[in-house]
């Protein structure tokens, strides 16, 4: 009896710890703009909670790892190489990957993000702090050829974008455009803005990644 109480003890133990909110804001806020990026959650057909994967390409592995110690909180530390071959270009290259633990408090984000397994734009932006822009950035950005900023947003809709832009506008005093890139469409930051970006977001790029801002 007392070894079935002691398991009993440790599976609710590990329950409450999966069940508990998030303890930092900052997580929250580098998974928000991770998500308007490249990242992905993904909630299994047969399970509860969902979980958070996050891809770079060997050469930015500094950011990378950068990226999953901050995570610390939901993630294991481990992660996955895995190189490919691009026929388009007969070259292999080689990226980097980890998911992090399914967990009820990533349940959320996946509800906001996700309509019938589709990506779009929450509605509420509140989370895209500056901290969260500097990750938006750091996965999908660009610099244009005019000085500009290009956010590499092909996977939404002009609406999603039409909200997006609206809300860097009037949080930030941040002049967007919307680019048509083949079908899709892009967000392109105007020149002038650049240094407002800069000033906003520089605190939170990782010293690897300057370059994205022109630094």
């Amino acid at each position: 009896e007392i070894c079935n109480l002691i398991l009993y003890s440790q599976i609710m133990a590990a329950k409450l710890e999966t069940n508990k909110p998030f303890s930092s804001i900052e997580v929250k806020e580098i998974i928000f703009g991770s998500l308007l990026g490249d990242a992905k959650l993904e909630l299994p057909p047969r399970g509860l909670n969902a979980r958070f994967g996050f891809t770079q390409s060997f050469d930015k592995k500094d950011y990378f790892l950068s990226v999953l110690n901050s995570l610390g909180e939901v993630c294991s530390g481990k992660y996955r190489e895995r190189s490919y071959l691009d026929k388009r270009t007969c070259k292999t290259y080689t990226n980097l990957n980890f998911w992090s633990k399914s967990l009820p408090m990533l349940n959320e984000f996946y509800f906001n993000f996700y309509e019938a397994k589709v990506k779009k734009v929450p509605l509420d932006l509140s989370l895209l702090t500056p901290l969260a822009l500097a990750h938006l950035i750091l996965v999908d950005g660009s610099r244009g050829t005019s000085k500009g900023l290009y956010i590499c947003t092909d996977s939404f809709t002009i609406a999603d974008l039409q909200r997006l832009t609206y809300f860097l506008t009037n949080k930030y005093d941040i002049k967007c455009s919307i680019h048509k890139s083949g079908v899709n469409y892009r967000i392109y930051i105007l020149a002038k803005s650049v240094e407002i970006v800069k000033i906003l977001i520089l605190p939170f790029i990782h010293k690897t990644m300057t370059y994205k801002l022109g630094v």
